[in-house]
C-alpha cells in the first residue's frame, strides 16, 4: 500500500513537471514567435524598398485604445527616410503586397504605421490587418 501511494505521487510529480515545462514553453515560443514577426517585417520592408534608412519606432502587444485606432491587439510603427518611388501609392501597394507574401501572420497585425520621411515631404500609411486604409 505504501509503495502504491509512492508511485501514485511520483506519476502526479512528473505530470505536473511535465504541465509546467510545456507551459513554460509555450509561452516562450509564442512571444518569440511575436517578435520574429516584428523583425520579420522590417526585414522584407528593408530588402524591398530603397531606403537610406529603416527605424523600427515601436512593436506593442496587448490590448490598446486610442481614439484614432480603436482597439488593437498588435500594432507596428517604422519610419522609412529618403525612400526612391515614383509613386507612393504604387509603393505602398506593392510592398504591402510583398508583406503579405513574406510574413508569416502578417494579416494579424492589426495596425501597421508607415511613415514615409523625405527632405520635403512626410507621408503616414496606415495599414489595418493587410488592408491599406
Amino acid at each position: 500500500m505504501r509503495t502504491l501511494k509512492k508511485v501514485i505521487k511520483t506519476v502526479g510529480f512528473v505530470f505536473l513537471g511535465m504541465l509546467i515545462g510545456f507551459l513554460i514553453k509555450g509561452g516562450i515560443n509564442g512571444f518569440v514567435d511575436h517578435m520574429d514577426k516584428a523583425h520579420n517585417v522590417e526585414i522584407a520592408i528593408k530588402e524591398n524598398c530603397d531606403c537610406e534608412k529603416v527605424n523600427q519606432f515601436m512593436y506593442a502587444r496587448g490590448i490598446q485604445f486610442n481614439a484614432k485606432d480603436g482597439i488593437t491587439t498588435e500594432k507596428a510603427e517604422f519610419e522609412l527616410v529618403n525612400c526612391q518611388y515614383d509613386n507612393l501609392e504604387e509603393e505602398v501597394s506593392r510592398l504591402n503586397a510583398h508583406l503579405q507574401d513574406a510574413v508569416y501572420g502578417y494579416a494579424d497585425l492589426d495596425l501597421l504605421t508607415l511613415e514615409f520621411v523625405g527632405a520635403e515631404q512626410h507621408h503616414t500609411i496606415t495599414i489595418k490587418n493587410g488592408i491599406i486604409q
